[in-house]
């Protein structure tokens, strides 16, 4: 069972860099649009008009969803 524990913490670990990765990956396609504009390139357009796109979905309601859910996690952690 703690092999088992510990290859989830691996998985886990590997899973929060990904994910950093990804962020800051979006974060970079992001700062080269604002600098270059329209000349930034087809990528960098798609990934920014897919970004428009997601924030216009996200309703107002959502938005409170997603802060209660986020504080409850803060909440939750904090006392463990």
């Amino acid at each position: 069972m703690e092999k088992f524990s510990r290859m989830m913490g691996h998985l886990r670990s590997l899973f929060y860099q990904v994910t950093e990765t990804g962020f800051a990956l979006v974060a970079f396609i992001v700062l080269v649009y604002l600098l270059l504009g329209e000349d930034s390139g087809a990528y960098v357009i798609s990934v920014i008009a897919n970004l428009t796109l997601l924030i216009g979905a996200i309703t107002p309601e959502a938005l409170i969803g997603i802060a209660v859910a986020a504080a409850l996690l803060y909440l939750v952690r904090k006392r463990s």
